[in-house]
């Protein structure tokens, strides 16, 4: 969508596990894993939300996450007008 200062907002979100608060500055950090590689249910390199906030911030933008354990996380990015189209602001 558009945001009100005219840049871009996207949110994804999912009905999963959560996210604990106190690792949510953490799940951004590369080849990071909420659980141990013995307990570890759910596969992946630990490098997707690292690269989204990476380029997010290449272009300017801010990533936020927010999250509630057993219901899920939502994670929004926001890019800045001048990464429009029109390219203005």
């Amino acid at each position: 969508e558009v945001a009100p200062d005219g840049g871009i907002l996207f949110e994804v979100a999912d009905t999963g596990i959560g996210i604990p608060e106190a690792e949510i500055a953490k799940v951004v950090e590369p080849f990071y894993h909420l659980d141990t590689p013995l307990a570890r249910k759910y596969e992946g390199s630990g490098l997707g939300l690292s690269l989204v906030k990476r380029l997010v911030e290449l272009h300017g933008g801010d990533l936020n996450i927010v999250s509630t354990l057993g219901k899920g996380t939502v994670v929004s990015c926001k890019f800045p007008r001048w990464r429009t189209v029109d390219g203005e602001g």
